[in-house]
């Protein structure tokens, strides 16, 4: 059996990739200096439904007609896991 992943230095990764990616969208669109994003660099490891995933979906929280479960670590909602990886 596997041991649990490396989630810091998965995350260490995907950062170098979406860093990489932010760089690239800026050099196309000749911008200089900063470029503003909405990216959370310490936002869970997740790679579903292939790879692992750290969130920890312990959390509830109410909503209009009903509730949802979250991820108590990134405070993602399950909907939009399920809608982000369509599982």
């Amino acid at each position: 059996m596997a041991g649990k992943p490396d989630f810091e230095a998965l995350r260490k990764e995907r950062n170098i990739k979406v860093r990489e990616e932010l760089e690239e969208v800026a050099k196309k669109m000749n911008i200089k200096g900063v470029l503003h994003h909405n990216f959370d660099w310490n936002a869970c490891y997740c790679a579903c439904p292939e790879g692992p995933c750290e969130h920890n979906w312990e959390g509830w929280r109410e909503i209009e007609n009903g509730g949802e479960r979250f991820c108590t670590r990134c405070k993602m909602g399950a909907m939009s896991h399920t809608l982000r990886t369509a599982e």
